[in-house]
């Protein structure tokens, strides 16, 4: 669902009008490959605001019944799986399901395939995307180019074993330690 212009800048603000956004969407649509339908909320996010909390990047899983059985923030595949396939096993109803939410933010698919968006914005996009996210950008620059040998991992549909998360994490916060330096570095 195609809510608001993530990460405007000089190439990309932010949409002036509904017409705006859906041809972003046909394009987004295009660029990534996707090929099923890309739902566009209102001008003024109305279906954003009434079904997802607000969340960033959302995925809502509505079972049979038409009722919400999952909120995924930032779209992790993996949780959006288990939820589906929990969904699946009840017949399609009986939400909620996986817990009902998952408001954790992912980090790890958008650092090594995130890059894309805030680059559509343009240089300030990307700018302000590594200030605000205290170098997420320098660090999805690095995770990009690690794409061939992270991505099996940061890509997955399946869910990871708890042993694996955790050594994630610790590699996650070396990778944001080093990136946060680097920034910091480069404003002095």
């Amino acid at each position: 669902m195609i809510i608001r212009q993530a990460h405007p800048g000089e190439k990309r603000g932010r949409y002036l009008s509904y017409e705006e956004k859906v041809a972003s969407a046909q394009e987004y649509q295009q660029l990534e490959g996707i090929t099923w339908p890309v739902l566009v909320d209102d001008y003024e996010g109305t279906v954003h605001r009434a079904y997802t909390q607000e969340m960033a990047d959302p995925s809502v899983l509505i079972d049979a019944e038409g009722r919400v059985a999952f909120y995924n923030m930032w779209t992790h595949a993996p949780s959006l799986k288990r939820a589906f396939d929990e969904l699946l096993s009840q017949g399609g109803v009986g939400a909620p399901v996986a817990g009902g939410i998952d408001r954790v933010p992912h980090m790890f698919a958008s650092f090594v395939d995130g890059i894309r968006g805030p680059q559509r914005g343009g240089k300030r996009a990307v700018r302000e995307y590594d200030t605000a996210g205290f170098g997420a950008a320098t660090l999805s620059l690095a995770g990009n180019k690690a794409k061939p040998v992270l991505g099996p991992l940061a890509l997955r549909a399946e869910p990871l074993p708890a042993a694996a998360k955790i050594g994630l994490g610790l590699l996650a916060l070396s990778f944001l330690a080093v990136a946060t330096r680097r920034s910091s570095d480069r404003r002095r």
